[in-house]
């Protein structure tokens, strides 16, 4: 865990050094390069038993390897436009592409960590009022299933999320269309955040609040027959019998959250009226972390709405005057800190 805390420290230092000046462009864009680069690296030079997919991943890995390019070719196409029925064939082709220029299994977890880490620094640079935050909460929430678990999603919800959100924020409709193609050819729940194409212009008022409300109980009350298709469609069998359901403690922060960015939302809307593209995912993400304590299935679909948590609790905490400002820093950044040193994660690097 050692090194996960000097990562969070040296997170303050550069905090302290570089975003004192609250106007600085220059200095948010330094930050967010330096603690891109430290996630970069502590995500690529893991050892492979950290990250509960990771040594799973390498199997996959030298299973590509050993596999032609045409069968490859052949699944993908049968996949599509076929009958045959496979998790991720495109991901298959990715590592079959990377394996031209080299074989090295490390190397390719460096390059999953640079295929998320730089769109996140990115996405967190564009979108955040305070990156120190949004990185904070990465490294205490996130990070155990983006930088060291994740493969096929983490490079999904890179696509969709991180890069899309532009095109989203944007209106560029095709341009986002073909980024859910591809992330749907690497991991098949990256189509559920299509829709909120729609949805992320909604106005937050009560009318959307109603919306979001009337879908949580339709959900509810049809659960079993959307969870069973969704499996199916995700390759997860047995995801519906797993008894350990959602997480108790992130549920109650995201409908924390989603209950004072309501409460708050006046005042952000009225300095950034299209933030409300950020707090409709926000609504969302609260909805089916909820739906998680039914199905587990659900936690697929979250993950890619909950990391708008990222800048919507950045947000919620400009709101607040400078006196309350620094408190609700203060039990925020605390509380996340908690968080993380309960979970006591462990750390290799691969040499070790």
């Amino acid at each position: 865990m050692l090194i996960y805390l000097l990562n969070i420290l040296s997170i303050f230092c550069w905090a302290s050094v570089l975003l004192l000046k609250q106007n600085s462009l220059r200095n948010k864009k330094i930050f967010c390069s330096v603690v891109s680069f430290q996630w970069i690296l502590l995500s690529g030079l893991r050892h492979f038993s950290i990250g509960s997919d990771t040594i799973s991943y390498k199997d996959d890995f030298d299973g590509v390897l050993n596999t032609s390019w045409s069968t490859h070719w052949d699944n993908f196409l049968n996949t599509y436009f076929g009958t045959y029925n496979m998790k991720a064939p495109g991901y298959n082709l990715l590592v079959k592409t990377f394996q031209i220029f080299s074989t090295d299994y490390q190397l390719f977890l460096i390059l999953i960590a640079l295929a998320f880490t730089i769109p996140l620094g990115v996405f967190i640079y564009k979108n955040s009022k305070e990156p120190f935050v949004s990185f904070l909460i990465y490294s205490c929430l996130f990070y155990s299933f983006f930088a060291i678990t994740g493969h096929r999603q983490t490079i999904a919800t890179a696509l969709v999320v991180l890069i899309g959100y532009e095109f989203i924020k944007k209106r560029k409709f095709i341009p986002f269309l073909i980024l859910s193609i591809i992330a749907f050819t690497i991991h098949k729940s990256a189509i559920v955040f299509l829709p909120f194409y729609f949805f992320a212009p909604l106005k937050i008022n009560k009318k959307s609040m109603s919306i979001y409300i009337l879908l949580a109980i339709i959900l509810l009350i049809i659960d079993s027959q959307i969870s069973t298709p969704l499996v199916n469609m995700l390759n997860y069998d047995g995801m519906i019998d797993n008894s350990i359901k959602g997480t108790g403690n992130f549920i109650f922060m995201m409908i924390l959250v989603g209950i004072t960015a309501i409460w708050r939302s006046k005042h952000i809307l009225s300095s950034d009226p299209n933030f409300n593209y950020a707090l409709n995912a926000l609504a969302l993400a609260v909805i089916f972390s909820i739906l998680t304590l039914i199905d587990q299935s659900f936690m697929r679909i979250q993950q890619y709405f909950s990391l708008f948590l990222l800048v919507c609790i950045p947000k919620i905490i400009y709101t607040f005057k400078d006196r309350e400002r620094v408190i609700v820093h203060a039990v925020a950044t605390t509380t996340l800190i908690l968080l993380f040193i309960s979970n006591s994660p462990k750390y290799l690097f691969f040499w070790q």
